[in-house]
């Protein structure tokens, strides 16, 4: 989510083809644009001022995978209690996430939290009703989503009942505040153990989604809590000015043994108080792009199989729409297989070889789903024993091969895209004979 200002430019170089047009305040074109600078966009825009770095970042796969609409609280506290903060739907995801903004040095910028999930299909648009009930109108029409239904109109009511959550998160020059919607349990608030803070930001540049990069764990050194019990003040070491900050808090309980109801928080710092950074900067190993071993995982072709190699060679391909191109394929049992993956597609997908079951490939979605900050690095494969083989993660117009033993059991397997929200539509049917 970005504040756009005349003048500012979005970020996508595809929309600088317009600034010749006379009245443009812009005069970059596209080729001025890097395509694989390395950088964050936050490190971007200090070389090319003209580009406005993110206000709030929705970590792609983790809070939501497709924003859509934005919705204001203008109900003067009769939908609960956030009043004048913002509503942002997201369609692959079928739910709706909460954001509270601020402006910190003239800059907006602030924290975002799921708000309510589970929808009947994706959510593209949000309305105030003259009752102060929010309308959601849904759609997976032509691209997936975690909701099962085609299309749907649902009304969300507030109850009146007051949920545990974060209601606030502001920055500071050495920490964040949080104010609660509920006296917190201030035993529980005080023992720095209930919290985890990590940073990460993510690349910029031409191509499809980016891995979390440079991730690092911060940590916690005071927490100061209010008399009220309404706010916590956390001393952080390990700030980092254009991260995202994920804060994780789930064993906080409200003073009446509550449990909060979203206990994860990401707010994107680009500025704080004062303009200068006090907080003390963590001297660790940065713990992204680690490598995890994955034993389902095969690249090369088992010296046990001999100069006669593969019993059977399989090639899968993509299709748009979160689709492969075939709807079945059949194999014998225990036959040396070696499958292909031609990811034609824009988007980043993966082939996972799951046990039969109708709900399998939704059963293994879910669990991908909620990898969180681990799934770029396990090519959003859980560990389970639902799953038999699979390949790594593999970006637009690239290709891998994975090399595995059918198995003896004759049936109906399955393949399925693991990639945050595709398992829905994105299987094909392993028939082993």
């Amino acid at each position: 989510m970005s504040h756009l200002e005349i003048g500012d430019f979005a970020g996508h170089a595809e929309s600088l083809k317009w600034t010749d047009e006379p009245n443009s305040p812009l005069k970059l074109k596209p080729e001025d644009i890097e395509k694989q600078s390395g950088l964050s966009m936050y490190d971007y825009a200090k070389k090319e001022k003209a580009l406005k770095s993110a206000a709030i970042w929705f970590p792609h796969t983790i809070l939501g995978i497709s924003t859509s609409d934005i919705l204001y609280d203008t109900t003067n506290g009769k939908f609960g209690p956030f009043e004048g903060q913002q509503f942002v739907g997201d369609q692959g995801h079928s739910k709706i996430m909460r954001v509270y903004m601020e402006k910190v040095n003239g800059v907006y910028q602030g924290a975002a939290f799921g708000f309510v999930e589970g929808f009947s299909s994706g959510v593209l648009r949000m309305i105030w009703g003259k009752d102060n009930n929010m309308f959601v109108g849904m759609t997976s029409r032509g691209w997936a989503s975690t909701g099962k239904k085609a299309y749907g109109l649902q009304r969300l009511v507030w109850s009146g009942k007051t949920p545990f959550e974060i209601k606030t998160m502001k920055a500071l020059d050495d920490g964040f505040e949080f104010e609660f919607t509920k006296p917190i349990n201030k035993k529980l608030a005080e023992d720095l153990s209930n919290y985890k803070m990590s940073t990460f930001t993510y690349k910029y540049h031409d191509t499809y989604g980016s891995p979390i990069v440079d991730q690092q764990k911060s940590m916690v050194h005071k927490a100061e809590i209010s008399a009220d019990g309404l706010k916590v003040k956390l001393t952080i070491h390990g700030m980092r000015l254009g991260f995202i900050h994920q804060i994780e808090m789930p064993k906080l309980k409200s003073a009446s043994g509550e449990l909060l109801l979203h206990n994860t928080g990401y707010y994107t710092l680009n500025q704080v108080p004062g303009g200068e950074l006090k907080s003390p900067q963590m001297h660790i190993a940065k713990t992204s792009n680690k490598k995890v071993d994955q034993p389902k995982r095969v690249n090369t072709m088992p010296s046990s199989w001999g100069e006669h190699g593969a019993d059977e060679k399989v090639v899968i391909g993509t299709i748009p729409g979160l689709k492969y191109d075939t709807e079945e394929i059949t194999i014998n049992r225990n036959s040396k297989i070696q499958l292909t993956l031609n990811n034609n597609d824009d988007m980043i997908h993966n082939v996972v070889i799951t046990k039969p079951g109708k709900e399998t490939p939704l059963k293994i979605g879910e669990m991908a789903l909620n990898l969180g900050l681990d799934g770029p690095d396990l090519n959003y494969v859980p560990f389970s024993d639902l799953v038999l083989f699979h390949s790594g993660t593999v970006g637009p117009e690239s290709n891998e091969t994975i090399y595995f033993t059918s198995p003896s059991q004759p049936g109906e397997y399955w393949i399925v895209c693991t990639f945050p929200g595709h398992s829905f539509t994105m299987r094909t049917k392993l028939i082993v004979k």
